[in-house]
Formats: structure tokens, sequence, C-alpha cells
């Protein structure tokens, strides 16, 4: 769905904000779905039923008040077999809402009555499929069920099985639930196909920070849970001519193979428009903003630029920021200490008004540690960002790690233990300690850690 389109009943959009289809006609969506011959019900991500068509309204025996608003276990009628059938498509709904991915299950039986108030036996392969808002996450569930009762008793009676008497099943029907099954087996390939090559292409992109003497650099990239929504996030950290290091952690609209090729092009803009002008960090986000809308790529995307400095004569380090709205990075002192780099940011990439974008400083010293992250370390559906973003320098210094390396594994072990529904993209930076040789706190850690990370 269109982010800020309004959803209607049936689960499009209003007219006002549906977008017309070629030749400038304008598509009706509601009455669309509502004739639909497939019984299908339109759900939220905590599956309260938003909208049932005609179909599924009669297959049930039910009208619409009696089960729009009302939870999908509440809402239809249950036989005296068919409560297997409902635990059975319920796991599978809020598995759908965790993963994204597209599921059938069946076939099932799940009855329904008859006027004479006895139950008809029915049997069911449902279809579970996520819409998916901009931000990659599952903003509704279309459920859709398909009737293969008489498949189910012709197999039955073939095999000589006790069953109720049935009218054998014309071979359309057969031809029909094979088909369906079919499409639905070419759709979760082609998904997957589609999956492996936005995670290889992803890995391609993320490249490993370099070596710099004094600072030791750490990233980690976390796919979704279970790597179903690849997006747009990344990091990445370079040398500047004049002997600087800039750090960069970004996250691009989207949750898909081509979120992840915008993700490419706009990492290589703001790479090569850093290093071209030597510029600082408000200065090369707005000349990114400016070549990618230049170039029309449509990408729209947060991040974060931050110029470490060579090292003073005490060790310390000139730090210069500047976000194109994305989460503040945070700050960890020597002394186990941690803070929000508080600092007004600026517009989104992609939404740039031409005015310059805030840009702030800060002094790093020997043994601080920069954190930079993307939203899915921090955002949670129905929990204030806000509220999260003010507790996270509490959370990360109880943390107890310096080191870049065991840092951000601890970090991704403590906010996202069973993983998420958003990729994570980390990036930590330490000015390391006099004496003590760059790398040497993260002794133990994988050179290529498992999640496809790298670090210097």
């Amino acid at each position: 769905m269109r982010p800020g389109a309004t959803p209607s009943a049936a689960g499009g959009e209003d007219a006002a904000a549906g977008e017309a289809p070629a030749g400038g006609a304008h598509v009706d969506y509601r009455a669309v779905f509502a004739v639909l011959t497939a019984p299908k019900v339109v759900l939220s991500p905590d599956l309260v039923v938003l909208d049932a068509n005609e179909s599924f309204l009669t297959s049930v025996g039910r009208p619409a008040e009696a089960v729009l608003g009302r939870h999908f276990v509440d809402a239809f009628p249950v036989g005296p077999d068919g409560a297997e059938a409902v635990s059975v498509v319920v796991a599978s709904l809020r598995r759908v809402v965790r993963t994204a991915r597209l599921e059938m299950v069946g076939p099932h039986r799940y009855d329904v009555p008859e006027r004479s108030g006895a139950w008809a036996e029915r049997w069911w392969i449902t279809t579970n499929v996520p819409v998916v808002d901009a931000g990659g996450r599952v903003a509704y569930l279309v459920h859709r069920a398909e009737d293969v009762t008489d498949v189910v008793v012709a197999g039955r009676l073939a095999t000589g099985a006790d069953a109720p008497p049935a009218v054998p099943p014309e071979h359309g029907v057969i031809e029909h639930a094979m088909a369906v099954s079919s499409t639905i087996g070419r759709f979760a390939a082609a998904f997957e196909r589609e999956r492996a090559a936005a995670i290889h292409l992803q890995a391609s992109l993320l490249t490993p920070p370099p070596d710099v003497p004094g600072l030791t650099i750490a990233v980690r990239y976390r796919h979704a849970a279970p790597e179903t929504n690849v997006g747009g996030d990344w990091y990445d950290a370079f040398a500047a001519p004049d002997g600087a290091t800039v750090v960069v952690v970004g996250d691009v609209t989207g949750h898909d193979t081509a979120a992840a090729a915008r993700m490419g092009q706009l990492r290589g803009t703001l790479r090569a428009v850093t290093y071209t002008h030597d510029a600082a960090p408000g200065a090369a986000l707005d000349l990114t903003d400016a070549t990618a809308t230049g170039l029309g790529l449509g990408v729209t995307a947060t991040a974060v630029v931050a110029r470490v400095d060579a090292a003073a004569p005490d060790g310390s380090r000139r730090l210069t920021w500047s976000s194109a709205g994305h989460p503040p990075a945070v700050l960890v002192r020597g002394d186990g200490s941690a803070r929000l780099l508080a600092g007004r940011p600026g517009m989104l990439l992609g939404y740039g008004t031409g005015a310059p974008r805030p840009q702030h400083t800060d002094v790093l010293h020997p043994g601080d540690v920069l954190l930079l992250y993307t939203d899915g370390l921090v955002e949670r559906r129905g929990e204030s960002l806000r509220a999260t973003l003010a507790g996270l320098p509490d959370r990360v210094a109880a943390l107890g790690a310096h080191a870049p390396d065991e840092l951000l594994d601890a970090a991704l072990a403590a906010f996202i233990p069973g993983g998420t529904d958003d990729d994570v993209a980390l990036l930590a930076v330490r000015v390391d300690p006099a004496g003590e040789a760059p790398g040497t706190a993260s002794a133990g850690s994988a050179a290529v850690p498992t999640d496809g990370a790298g670090k210097a």
C-alpha cells in the first residue's frame, strides 16, 4: 500500500487517494473486492477483521456486521471439528505478520453451518498474504480460502475410505485446485529467488572498513528475521583525502531487491562526492541529495555522516557529524558513561529543500566509542520511539563493552535476541588508548562475523 493512503474497508485505498491505472480510469477496488469469487478477509496485524467479501460471508453464514471489528478467532463460528484448523491458521497468520512472508496452509477441515443448524463438512486450502507499507512492515493481511472439499472427498472415495456421500468432482475442480497450488508454489519460489538475490547484492555492497592507525572500527549487518525483508540499510567507512576517517550509516526506504539496488546507488554517490570534494558531513549529505535528485535516482533515505579527524597531540580527535533524519548516534565515554549525540537533524535524503543540513561537533578522547545504528535496532511496533531513544544511552552503557566488536555483538544480543522484522546496520568506531595496537581490544572476534560484517 502506498505510504499515506487511507485504507478502505476492503483493504484498498479511498477513491481520493487511489492511483488511477493506465488510461486515467478510476477503479473502485472496494467493488472489485466485494465480488471476488474466492472467499477473502482483510485483517489488521493484530488479526482484527477489517473486511470480508461477500463470498466469505456466505460461506460462513454470517453478516458483515457480525464479523467486522472482531478478532479473527471470535468472528466466525467454529464447528466440532474446526478448532485444530483455527489454531493452524492463526499460527500461520502470526508468522506472516512477523516475517512478511506469504504462507499457504492446508488442506484442513473447517465445517460451515447449514440453515438446519447442522454442520456441513468443508475442506480448505488457505493462503495468508502480507501487505507491507513503505517501511517494509506488515500493514494488512489478506486471508484467502479455497474450498477443496470435492477434491478431498473424491480422494477418500478413490481409496475406498469410509466417507460421507459426495458428488464426484468434475475434472475442472481438480485442475483448478492444482492450478491454485501451482501458482502459489511458483510465487513462493520467485519470492525466494528475489530474497536470495537481494541478500547477495547487499553483501557485495557492504565492504569491510579500512585499517586506520589509532582507530578500531567494527561493523555488523543483521537481516530481518528470518531474512525475508532484505532492504536498504547500509554502513560505510573510508579515509578522506586529508587523513580524516568518514563513517556512515543509512537506511533507504523499502525492503526488496529494488531497495538494495537503490542503497548501492546512494551509498556510492555519498562516498564519491564526500571523497572528491573532501566535504564536511553536512555538505556531503547536501551534495549527495542534489546529485541523486539530478540523476533521477528517486530514492528516499535517512543517513548520518560522521568525520573523525586525525589525532591531536593529546590523542583526542575532533568529531563532526550531520544527520539526514537519522536516529541519533550514541557516544560511549572511556569511563563507561553514554549519551546521545544531540543535535538538530536535517531533512531526509530525497526531500531536500535546498537549505544546508545542520552540522555539529564534539571531541572523542582515547577509549571513547561512537555507535551508529539504523532504526531496526530500536524501533518496535506499539512502543514510543522517543521513549526508547531516551533510555538508549543507559542500555548501551549497561552492556559494559568498550571494544567495538564486543559492543556490537552485545547490542544485537540485548536489543534483538530473537531477531526483528527490520534489518539492522551497526557501526562502532573507537579511539584506541595510547600504546594499544589497533584492534587489540577486539581479539577473539571473528574477522568476518557470521552475520556478514567485518572489522578493521
